[in-house]
């Protein structure tokens, strides 16, 4: 018998156990991880069952927008043994109907091959890069954003586009769950992981780009064209692809699914 439905709680170790044997992860340290993440949500992980066994997987992320909501679809994965077979696009567009059916008829990946995702109807709307960044190196940027202070910044820059993702407070859980530093940037800020730029909210135009030596973006094509981001040697990470997507959206690295 074959059911396509969202996992159970006592399912949930199956579901990451399929998950780790895809991508190879190591399956202890996933499990803190799994569990704890703040969008975490069993009615959002779903799965093909074949005789009560779990065959077929994916996770799907809630996405809000000026114009209405969405969802992300991230972590499909097909047992080694059963892939070929056609199982992760039955799984997805099972989740597309039911998606619709619930007011979410906007669906949005990140992929590498964009090939089962395009016999679905999913379309390529923007590109992932990675590139240095030419800027004036300074050693460190000062001073510190408070979160509330980062939280006001995004929001006003949200709501001035439809386009634009909207945080809620289990969304801003989840951007708080990695270290991010921020600090003050042409009437908004940047955002730092390290080395890594994923995010920039920059109401006004950035004259002066200065980062510590080594900074790197690692956003799509078309915000590192509204923010012109001097970005030297870009490379190619992953393609942005959508379903029934009304427009363009305006999101950051930092909310990927």
């Amino acid at each position: 018998m074959t059911e396509i439905r969202p996992i159970r709680p006592y399912e949930a170790e199956e579901f990451l156990r399929l998950l780790c044997v895809v991508f190879d992860l190591d399956f202890d340290r996933a499990h803190g991880i799994f569990f704890n993440e703040p969008l975490f949500d069993l009615r959002r992980k779903w799965a093909i069952f074949e005789n009560s066994k779990i065959v077929s997987i994916l996770t799907t992320v809630p996405l809000e927008f000026g114009w209405g909501n969405g969802i992300g679809i991230a972590g499909v994965a097909t047992d080694p043994e059963r892939q070929g077979e056609g199982l992760a696009g039955k799984l997805i567009q099972s989740v597309i109907t039911e998606s619709e059916k619930a007011g979410e008829g906007a669906v949005y990946l990140f992929a590498k091959n964009p090939s089962l995702y395009s016999r679905l109807g999913f379309e390529p709307i923007d590109e992932v890069y990675r590139a240095s960044i030419a800027a004036e190196p300074v050693e460190s940027l000062a001073p510190v954003l408070t979160f509330e202070e980062v939280e006001a910044s995004y929001r006003e820059w949200s709501m001035a586009h439809p386009n634009r993702l909207r945080r809620n407070a289990q969304r801003w859980k989840f951007w708080k769950w990695n270290l991010r530093i921020c600090t003050p940037l042409a009437g908004g800020y940047i955002c730092q992981e390290g080395l890594t730029i994923r995010e920039v909210v920059a109401p006004g135009l950035v004259d002066r780009w200065r980062l510590p030596l080594g900074s790197e973006w690692f956003g799509t094509k078309s915000m590192a064209a509204q923010l012109q981001v001097p970005l030297l040697n870009p490379s190619f990470e992953l393609h942005f692809m959508a379903y029934k997507s009304p427009s363009l959206p305006q999101i950051f690295m930092t909310d990927q699914f």
